[in-house]
């Protein structure tokens, strides 16, 4: 009788400790709204300055900080998409998502971040592009940007290609199945 009772508290308990993600999700989730808060007060301080600044922003200058405020939202989705995944993963998945943002496993986490991340680094190219003073080896910088965007891809292509072959696998033996007589019909 102990060593049942000692098996359910342990059951209960290992059951539980999944809900201690909640924290993490609470801490992305602030970290989430501090950047993007930040990004919309830079983003209106740059236009400020831009309008109403002394010396006045060149425009390319001007483009580059905008997309570098871009980034810094993007990187605040992030954040946003991870701690809803955790929580979609590990407290409760019937959360009101548009289909494209529901995660029901860990696949659909780290493949939504996957392409997030590819984005994130292409707008983050982008903006060290646009403010580039010749000063700075931008080559370097594209080139490994450019290497974590193509190991991405493959894992989002590979990804893709195994989650194909998984619902061939579960559809066929349905289709490969004998069709069976009705038990009640007459036999031929």
């Amino acid at each position: 009788m102990v060593e049942g009772s000692t098996r359910s508290g342990i059951q209960r308990l290992v059951g539980f400790s999944r809900y201690f993600i909640i924290i993490d999700v609470v801490g992305l989730f602030a970290a989430f709204m501090a950047l993007m808060v930040s990004s919309v007060w830079n983003t209106f301080a740059v236009i400020l300055d831009a309008a109403f600044g002394v010396d006045g922003v060149p425009q390319k200058e001007l483009i580059g900080k905008l997309v570098q405020q871009a980034d810094t939202a993007l990187l605040a989705t992030v954040l946003y998409v991870i701690a809803l995944g955790l929580y979609s993963l590990f407290v409760d998945d019937d959360i009101p998502m548009p289909a494209w943002l529901q995660i029901h496993h860990l696949d659909d986490l780290k493949q939504l971040l996957a392409a997030v991340v590819a984005v994130v680094l292409g707008v983050l190219f982008l903006g060290y592009a646009l403010i580039w003073d010749g000063s700075t080896e931008l080559l370097t910088v594209g080139l490994a940007c450019a290497a974590v965007i193509a190991a991405l891809s493959f894992f989002l292509w590979q990804s893709a290609h195994e989650k194909g072959h998984r619902a061939q696998d579960q559809a066929a033996p349905a289709a490969d199945a004998p069709v069976r007589a009705d038990p009640e019909s007459p036999s031929l």
